[in-house]
């Protein structure tokens, strides 16, 4: 079985044919959803960096593989942001542009 995040996640109601895009366009559509198809690696940088001052920051002590695979299929790339070995503790931070997402990703994470 495919991993999901291999799978586009696409708003209630879209679909989309994955067969009429070019390659990038496929890999930004499973990655950052399909308003953002045609987005290049600097669009990313300059999103994040535009809601980075705002950021809810999530200390992740360990477990950083578990994290990043549940990040993945939960989340589109540009709305987290992950720090890895942040503090002198060697923990690490991910910042979420939504706190929502931040407090989601607490509970998934908290025990």
């Amino acid at each position: 079985m495919a991993a999901s995040y291999l799978t586009p996640k696409l708003k209630e109601g879209e679909s989309v044919d994955l067969s009429l895009y070019s390659p990038r366009e496929r890999t930004n559509i499973r990655l950052y959803g399909l308003a953002c198809k045609d987005w290049l690696p600097r669009d990313v940088t300059e999103y994040k960096n535009s809601w980075a001052n705002k950021s809810e920051p999530v200390v992740l002590r360990g477990q950083l593989d578990k994290a990043k695979n549940w990040l993945r299929v939960h989340l589109y790339q540009q709305d987290y942001h992950i720090e890895k070995f942040a503090r002198p503790d060697d923990s690490h931070v991910i910042h979420f542009k939504n706190p929502e997402e931040a407090m989601i990703f607490k509970l998934a994470f908290s025990g």
